[in-house]
């Protein structure tokens, strides 16, 4: 039944235009994470996370074929998701949905890397998939009790799947605000600053100039991959705007 219940998950997904999917062992994952991004501090008696994100055009696509516009995409995410942590515990197996897009501490492109859902680069710090390249998000986490689904396999693709080693690495210099200095960590707070003056305000120079993928790059309107962190959020962490009156204590970061 659990492995059953999980291929009909998955079928759901796709149908909702989470076309990525994959699991991960919760302590497996939290045993590289530190503390404060550790899954077992949001459900203590979580063992299987399953990982959702969308890779491609597909989800925005799906979206305006609805009669909505990328703005709803939020929202039929969340419904989506909420169905999933419900049909589990409905079949008995508690569950926590848990959203990228609410200020979660979990990093999602090491879950998602955790998961075989791509590799995070080691030159531009993006979530990279074998298919779609960059244009991926991970939107959402479903944290279950114990390991329904018996025991999990390591998913990492790093051994087999490493794109930027032979690559010319166009997005260290695509970068107008140089945030690539010193990779695979770049300077947010150059991104930031930058963003808030009005610059990469469509989308993020570094993944547009990625070579993976380049046919599932985001399309007319319908960005729905622009940037890793919302400008709101890099205003935060950062003090610009209104924030620059607010301790640095009260901001949060990353």
């Amino acid at each position: 039944m659990p492995l059953k219940l999980l291929h009909q998950l998955r079928l759901h997904a796709e149908g909702a235009g989470l076309n990525l999917f994959g699991l991960v062992d919760r302590a497996r994952f939290d045993a590289c994470e530190p503390r404060e991004r550790r899954i077992d501090a949001l459900v203590p008696a979580c063992g299987t996370v399953l990982v959702l994100g969308s890779g491609g055009r597909g989800l925005a696509e799906r979206q305006v074929a609805a009669g909505g516009d990328g703005g709803g995409i939020a929202a039929m995410v969340a419904g989506a998701v909420d169905h999933f942590a419900a049909t589990l515990t409905t079949c008995g197996i508690p569950a926590t949905a848990v959203r990228f897009d609410a200020g979660c501490r979990i990093h999602a492109d090491r879950l998602a890397e955790a998961a075989g859902l791509g590799v995070v680069s080691p030159v531009s710090g993006l979530l990279l998939h074998p298919e779609y390249g960059p244009w991926v998000r991970v939107r959402a986490a479903i944290l279950c009790v114990g390991h329904p689904f018996g025991a999990i396999a390591d998913g990492n693709l790093a051994d087999r799947f490493q794109p930027c080693v032979l690559c010319d690495r166009p997005c260290v210099n695509a970068c107008p605000a140089q945030s690539e200095a010193q990779p695979p960590k770049p300077d947010l707070a150059a991104c930031a600053s930058h963003r808030h003056q009005g610059g990469c305000a469509d989308e993020c120079a570094r993944r547009a100039a990625c070579p993976v993928g380049v046919e599932h790059r985001d399309d007319g309107d319908d960005r729905v991959h622009r940037h890793g962190h919302d400008l709101a959020t890099l205003r935060r962490w950062f003090g610009l705007g209104v924030w620059s009156i607010v301790p640095k204590s009260l901001r949060g970061g990353p």
